[in-house]
């Protein structure tokens, strides 16, 4: 009986030893499938991978290549102005010397976030250094920069524009207005020479209620460019802040979907500040010298501008072009593209002709408001007769 036991049992470890074997053949190539998908898996993750890093790793290094060529040109010209500015000191030097003391210009330049380093950044490297003050306004902070936040992002739009100058003139009558002669509003994309503008603005004192610019007319108001950037002497900025702003007889309301310019003009001379036209800023000089649009396209003698009729059609006087579009004196240029500041740059300050002497320019004389007047009067508008000048849509 035990015999008989042990041949079973022999007989099922036979069996078991059998299937064992057959289960083992039979998922071997499945077994070895899923090997196969698994390295497969492991190669193809393994070269997203690897192809994800050489693509961030690329974007990295083309950032920083930017990054420090940007740098490096905002130090070379820097460099560059300190070198000059250390030459010997002739009659040219001297006087620019003197007009830096002796008109004190802070530049109110107008940016937005997504322009910060694309267009402000440059300003600041390039003719902003020269300002007495430079200050960007924006609807966000930016220390590096120098830009102040004076409204929400909500309110960061071309619509509303007259509301972001009308804060940034608040806030830098408030921080600054003691400190300086004249103000000068520009945009980002405003290039100024402000040797030509210092020298322009010698002959007058901050006292007068005046403002400069490229003179335009729209329902018989005269106005000054913003594009071209327009000058206010302190008590015309003291005016508008104090007497304007809180008046909506005299100012358009922030919330007004107007013109910055044009609103700018019409609060200006609705309490008492005089246009003056850019053009005759100097005496016995009568070119243009702030100009709206780019100098090519003033310099253009064929007079086809795309998209810029408008010029011609709101400047109250014939325009000028080609080589006699431009006084030697001239002082800004819109639409400037970044890389043409630094052309300008180059050309202004670093360029040299050869055996060419170089002309020492002598201050004009100062002048008494009731020069000005006399010299200025027969540009100014209907408000000259007392009347208030009414608003009206222009956009």
């Amino acid at each position: 009986m035990s015999g008989f036991i042990e041949m079973q049992r022999a007989c099922a470890t036979v069996n078991k030893n059998v299937k064992l074997s057959e289960s083992k053949y039979r998922y071997k190539p499945l077994n070895l499938l899923r090997k196969q998908l698994q390295f497969l898996y492991g190669y193809v993750l393994g070269f997203l991978m690897a192809l994800t890093t050489l693509l961030c790793y690329d974007h990295f290094l083309l950032q920083a290549a930017q990054t420090r060529q940007h740098s490096t040109i905002t130090e070379n010209w820097h460099s560059s102005s300190i070198s000059t500015s250390h030459r010997p000191q002739n009659n040219s030097n001297t006087l620019q010397q003197h007009l830096i003391e002796e008109v004190r210009v802070l530049c109110m330049v107008l940016t937005t976030p997504a322009q910060h380093e694309t267009h402000a950044a440059h300003v600041k490297a390039t003719w902003g250094k020269r300002c007495t003050r430079l200050v960007f306004l924006s609807s966000e902070t930016d220390v590096k920069l120098g830009a102040v936040s004076v409204v929400e992002s909500a309110s960061d739009t071309y619509d509303l524009l007259w509301h972001k100058v009308r804060q940034g003139f608040r806030y830098v009558y408030a921080q600054y207005y003691g400190d300086y002669d004249w103000f000068l509003k520009a945009d980002d994309d405003t290039y100024v020479i402000m040797e030509n503008l210092r020298y322009s603005l010698y002959t007058y004192q901050p006292e007068m209620s005046v403002f400069f610019g490229y003179e335009l007319m729209q329902q018989n108001v005269t106005y000054v460019s913003g594009g071209a950037g327009y000058v206010l002497s302190k008590e015309a900025l003291r005016r508008a802040v104090i007497l304007g702003f809180t008046n909506l007889t005299l100012c358009p309301p922030a919330n007004y979907a107007l013109p910055e310019d044009y609103s700018m003009s019409i609060c200006l001379q609705n309490v008492g500040a005089m246009p003056l036209n850019s053009r005759f800023i100097l005496p016995n000089e009568t070119k243009q010298k702030m100009f709206p649009l780019r100098l090519y396209d003033f310099m253009n003698a064929n007079e086809t501008l795309v998209n810029a009729d408008w010029i011609e059609r709101l400047t109250p006087y014939a325009v000028e072009w080609g080589l006699d579009c431009c006084s030697n004196y001239s002082i800004s240029f819109h639409y400037t593209h970044p890389a043409e500041m630094y052309v300008f740059e180059f050309l202004i300050y670093h360029l040299r002709v050869a055996g060419m002497l170089q002309s020492h320019a002598v201050l004009p004389q100062k002048m008494e408001y009731e020069e000005v007047l006399s010299i200025f009067t027969s540009n100014r508008n209907e408000s000259s007769n007392g009347m208030l000048l009414k608003w009206v849509d222009v956009s």
